[in-house]
Order: structure tokens, then C-alpha cells, then sequence
């Protein structure tokens, strides 16, 4: 072959790079994907699920924006006014620890910047990763409205955030209360109940006998023997015949010597363990509503920061797994370790870091969900919202069903700051939630007013998100023109992180429904069968 020949086989090799990179600039220059309200045309609408900034996006974003391109295209054809809105999330949790995990790599942390330095810092990552999102989705030759992008950080968008908050304050939908929920404590924050991930893992089931108050004992079993230490009480079935004597007498508590009542509940299975359970409300979701309906005391064994507290007594100080071994070797030094037996469960992680999810009883601002899902319910069984393939719809009616209270607030520097201050004048106390930073009490007048600290839920903020990139909360021409959109499309796992509540507020604060239908695609794997996450890498 000579070198001519050489030559021109490299020329006549096709080479996408230069070509694509043309067209796209072609056509972003001739704005062919902008689209301006125009009554004499259908229109035809998607918003993109904004990617989370914490890092360049994976084959699970190139596939959904692949079928986002081709349905608006393929509508532009017919002749619709086609628009496909994008954007992107801040995502705190998750960008915050993975700008953490950078400042570990630099020695730091986040205290050793405070708090305004530190957002400053996040705010550099979000430039950095955030324009290398949108370069993404242009290199992929994706036909969105690039002049609409949208970020849920932007002013406009905390705009509607707020108001959103202060609104749903003053129905009563949005309190504060101390409930269980879901803590991590190397995050430092309270987790939703979707972003808690079960992992199997062999364990043990400890066999620990409670002496009665005169004379006799019962054993209970239980898969986390240091929780006893924050123990109120010891329940069993009403129907179950081998303890129907024993309900309504004392037991004592082993290494502490509290005295626990003996109660009968219904939810007490009756098959686990020995079918006597030690009730720990401050540490466990179903014994917190034994404890409510049975007014126990509630006793918070371990804190925050995963450790046992004052309440603990000679274990105070200790880490869990500390606890555990010590807690465990005192029971068998006592004699009423009765055996120990492995057993697999499965176990609660955190989502973002993996550390082991600990239920606290926290004072967190939580939200309402019973008004809010039975009209978001029905749009789905009556067909106006429509999901494909059609069982995930069933699955959405099912999980709306047994809805608890959402808890929005998290433990967070980076995130929306939740509208709330507090007054601090000599006997006042007052909680102060507005649009707009108040500059006196207006119970007392005072100026001392404190803001809140915690941020909310990423999921409540991308909730507003087929409504608030539209202009929403002003009446704009596009809200009115392009709002319900016609399709999203995304994946499974966030149909009642993201789907459902998206449904819920669009039908409260605009009145219809966010979408006509929502199509479930497939979830590219990694190699190791994880879900792929930018977060991870």
C-alpha cells in the first residue's frame, strides 16, 4: 500500500466528532429548538429530569435523553410547537457529600470553612459540573430549548419554593414535631424513607431473659441488643395464649434494672423470635406507634452522632458496634444470655454514603400528605395520568395509599434555607414562616429573630418542577401555554421520590396535572448490577 493510498483511506474514514459538533452548532445558531407560545399550534411539551450536578452524566442519562429527543423531534415533524426544557438540580444531599468527600481530599472539612465558605465552594463545584452537564446533553446532539435551561437554585426557582412552603404552612400541611425518622449520622441529616437502601447482611438474633417483678421471667429476641438500653416496655400479642398472664405485670430490665411494663399489641408478631418483643420507642418505627398508643415513655439510647447517650448509663460514649460487643458480654456475664443464633436481614443504609440508617426520634418540619394524595391518586385511576408499562401505575396507587407524613427538613448547609425564623426576645418564642425575612416579631415587635438552619428536601423543590421552570408563580404566557406537559419520561426507582409528588403540587398549586403520561423506561446497570450514579463515579 502506498503512501497516497494511505492517505486516503484515512480521509474517507468517517469521523462523527467534526460533524456533529458542526450540525449542532447549525442549529442551536438557527434557535431550530426554541419554541414561543403560538396559539395557531398544538403544543407539544417535556421537561427533563434535571440531572443532580454532583458530577458528569452516565449511559442512564444518555439513554432517557435519547427517548426524550426522539419523541420531540419526532413531534416537531407533525407539526407541533415542540419544547424540551432543561435544567438542572443542586441535589443537596448528595452534592454536598460529594464536595465533602473533595474537601477530605484536601485535608479539610466543612467546619474548617463555615458555613457561608463552604457554599461558596459548592457554588464553584455547580459551575464547574453543572455547564459540563448542559456541554453533555449538547454533545449529544439532544434538540432541547438550550435558552430555557433552569437550575433549581436559581432566583426565580426559590421564588416558587418559597412560596410553596410558606403556603402549605398556612394550611396546616407543614408543621414541626418530634417523630422517628430515618438519621444517618455520618451525614449528619435525616434521610427520606426512599433514599434508604436495605442490604442483606448475616447477623445474630440474641435471646435475652427479662426477670418478672415477683417471680417468673420472660425472653424476648431481638437483632440489636444495645438498643435495650433505651427499653420502655416488653409487648406480645393479645392472642397469643403463652403470655395472656402476663400482660399487665412488671419486667426488668437486664444491666440497668428499669422496670417495664408488660403490654399486649396487635402488631407484635407472634412468629418472631420467641414472640415477645422489647419495645424501644425511640429507636424503631412500629415500636414509636406501640409507644404513642400506649403512652410509653420514649428514652433516646443514641444520639446523633451514632453514639450512646447519658441514657445509656455505664455504656454512655460508646459507638454502636462498641456497644453491641460490651452490651452483649455483660448479658452472657450476667446469665441471661440465653443463645445466640445467626440470622440474615436485611439491613437500612444510607443511599449516599452507606453508613447504617440509626431511627431517631428528632424535631424535624414534616408535611401532610392525606389532602394531598387522594386527588393525586384518582388522576391515576381515572386514566388523566397515564404510565407505561401500565403496571407501574398500580404500584404508584398502592404506595399513595399508605402515605405517611413527608419529614422535609434536613440538617444541611447546601440547599434551599427554609423560610423560617424564630423570635428570641425574653418570653416570646415565637415561629415567624414568610415570603420575606421579617424585620420584627409581630406578636412582641422584638428584632432578636433567628433563621432556621435546616434546608429543605431536594425532592420538595424538584416537585415544583414542571410548573416553576414555566414562570410559575406569575401567570406567564408559557405556564399557560405549555403547562400540563404532555410526557416524562424517567426510571422506576424515583416514580414516589419524584413522579408522585410532582403530581401532588401540580394539582394543588396549578390545578392540573403535571403530565398526560409517564413512561417508565429500562435502568442501564454497572457491571456489578448497581443502579449507575453519578455520585459513585
Amino acid at each position: 500500500m502506498t503512501e497516497q493510498t494511505r492517505d486516503l483511506k484515512a480521509t474517507t474514514r468517517f469521523d462523527p466528532a467534526p460533524v456533529e459538533s458542526d450540525w449542532i452548532g447549525r442549529w442551536l445558531d438557527e434557535r431550530l429548538f426554541h419554541a414561543e407560545p403560538d396559539p395557531a399550534r398544538p403544543p407539544y411539551s417535556i421537561v427533563i429530569p434535571p440531572p443532580n450536578i454532583t458530577g458528569k452524566l452516565h449511559m442512564g442519562h444518555a439513554l432517557n435523553d435519547a427517548i426524550q429527543d426522539a419523541l420531540t423531534r419526532y413531534h416537531r415533524m407533525l407539526g407541533d410547537n415542540a419544547c424540551w426544557l432543561l435544567g438542572t438540580d443542586h441535589a443537596g444531599i448528595a452534592t454536598q457529600n460529594v464536595v465533602e468527600k473533595l474537601l477530605r481530599s484536601e485535608g479539610l472539612s466543612k467546619e474548617d470553612l463555615g458555613r457561608d465558605e463552604f457554599v461558596k465552594r459548592v457554588w464553584e463545584w455547580r459551575r464547574e459540573y453543572g455547564g459540563t452537564i448542559i456541554a453533555q446533553i449538547r454533545r449529544l446532539g439532544c434538540a432541547c430549548d438550550y435558552e430555557r435551561e433552569r437550575f433549581t437554585f436559581d432566583a426565580g426557582y426559590m421564588r416558587a419554593v418559597t412560596k410553596v412552603f410558606v403556603a402549605l404552612h398556612a394550611k396546616g400541611y407543614i408543621y414541626k414535631d418530634h417523630y422517628i425518622v430515618n438519621w444517618c449520622s455520618r451525614c449528619g441529616t435525616a434521610i427520606s424513607d426512599l433514599e434508604v437502601e436495605y442490604v442483606d447482611e448475616a447477623g445474630h438474633l440474641y435471646h435475652v431473659r427479662y426477670e418478672l417483678e415477683g417471680g417468673g421471667s420472660l425472653t424476648i429476641a431481638t437483632t440489636r441488643p444495645e438498643t435495650m438500653l433505651g427499653d420502655t416496655a416488653v409487648a406480645v400479642n393479645p392472642g397469643d395464649a403463652r403470655y395472656a398472664a402476663l400482660v399487665g405485670r412488671t419486667a426488668v430490665l437486664p444491666l440497668l434494672g428499669r422496670r417495664l411494663p408488660v403490654i399486649a399489641d396487635e402488631r407484635v408478631d407472634p412468629e418472631f423470635g420467641t414472640g415477645a418483643l422489647k419495645i424501644t420507642p425511640a429507636h424503631d418505627l412500629t415500636d414509636f406507634d406501640i409507644g404513642r398508643d400506649h403512652e410509653l415513655p420514649t428514652i433516646q439510647a443514641i444520639g446523633p452522632d451514632g453514639r450512646i447517650t447519658a441514657e445509656g448509663g455505664p455504656y454512655a460514649g460508646l459507638t454502636i458496634d462498641e456497644a453491641r460487643e460490651r452490651v452483649t458480654a455483660d448479658l452472657r456475664a450476667a446469665g441471661v444470655l440465653e443463645k445466640v443464633e445467626d440470622y440474615a436481614h436485611s439491613v437500612a443504609t444510607c443511599q449516599r454514603c452507606g453508613t447504617h440508617i440509626e431511627p431517631l426520634i428528632s424535631l424535624q418540619w414534616f408535611m401532610r400528605m392525606d389532602e394531598l394524595k387522594e386527588p393525586a391518586t384518582e388522576v391515576v385511576r381515572d386514566g388523566r395520568v397515564r404510565f407505561v408499562p401500565e403496571r407501574w401505575g398500580r404500584v404508584y396507587i398502592d404506595w399513595m395509599e399508605n402515605l405517611r407524613p413527608w419529614c422535609v427538613s434536613r440538617q444541611l448547609w447546601w440547599g434551599h434555607q427554609l423560610p423560617v425564623w424564630y423570635c428570641e426576645a425574653e418570653g416570646c418564642a415565637e415561629t415567624i414562616v414568610a415570603e420575606q425575612e421579617p424585620q420584627s416579631c409581630p406578636r412582641c415587635g422584638g428584632t432578636a429573630l433567628r433563621r432556621e438552619t435546616d434546608v429543605l428536601d431536594t425532592w420538595f423543590s424538584s416537585a415544583l418542577w414542571p410548573f416553576a421552570t414555566w414562570g410559575w408563580p406569575d401567570e406567564t404566557a408559557d405556564l399557560e401555554y405549555f403547562y400540563p406537559t404532555n410526557l416524562l419520561s424517567t426510571a422506576r426507582e424515583i416514580i414516589f421520590l419524584w413522579v408522585a409528588r410532582m403530581v401532588m403540587m401540580g394539582l394543588e398549586f396549578v390545578g392540573d396535572i403535571p403530565f398526560r403520561d409517564v413512561y417508565i423506561h429500562s435502568v442501564i446497570q454497572a457491571a456489578d448490577g448497581r443502579r449507575m450514579s453519578k455520585s459513585l463515579g
